[in-house]
């Protein structure tokens, strides 16, 4: 599962909920498509009824059989996910990402960004470093800004990581 969205909080008399989307979220989302929130420790598929994105990463979603506010505020709080195919390599997850610099907090430039892989409960980036393709894992303790003027990636990689991928 690819954690794409945070329920933020209730909108309106019909359901309707604010989410913010994650830096990993596709750019399109499929509302044909279940997503999965974690209710009682299980994964719970809900269909999207509406789904209006607005600003840069903010979205005004009802879920079916979800209409009622009071049963929509149960879900404030949680994590929208998707389910992804393990290790399969996709460059269309997060195009928006494609070619930004990846540049590391200690060691300077690592390189570019030419992938994404969708390993459940572990995105990573695949990015071009010294003509080897390289992992890195898209995690909030790892990257630390995106810029998107820029197109950089400020990281804080642990000690080793770019040479344990070089082996």
């Amino acid at each position: 599962m690819l954690t794409i969205a945070e329920v933020q909080k209730n909108f309106g008399t019909q359901g309707e909920l604010i989410i913010r989307l994650r830096p990993e979220a596709p750019e399109e989302i499929n509302v044909n498509e279940p997503v999965f929130i974690t209710i009682d420790n299980l994964p719970v598929p809900f269909y999207f009824k509406s789904f209006e994105a607005f600003g840069t990463r903010r979205a005004k979603v009802v879920f079916d059989d979800m209409e009622k506010p009071e049963l929509a505020a149960e879900l404030i709080g949680k994590t929208i996910e998707l389910k992804v195919t393990e290790g399969k390599k996709q460059t269309n997850v997060r195009p928006s990402l494609l070619h930004y610099k990846i540049i590391d907090r200690e060691n300077g430039i690592i390189g570019i960004v030419t992938g994404f892989l969708n390993i459940p409960q572990n995105p990573c980036l695949l990015v071009s470093h010294n003509e080897r393709e390289i992992i890195i894992p898209f995690h909030e303790t790892i990257v630390q800004k995106i810029n998107s003027k820029k197109q950089i990636l400020q990281v804080a990689l642990p000690e080793g990581l770019v040479e344990l991928n070089e082996r």
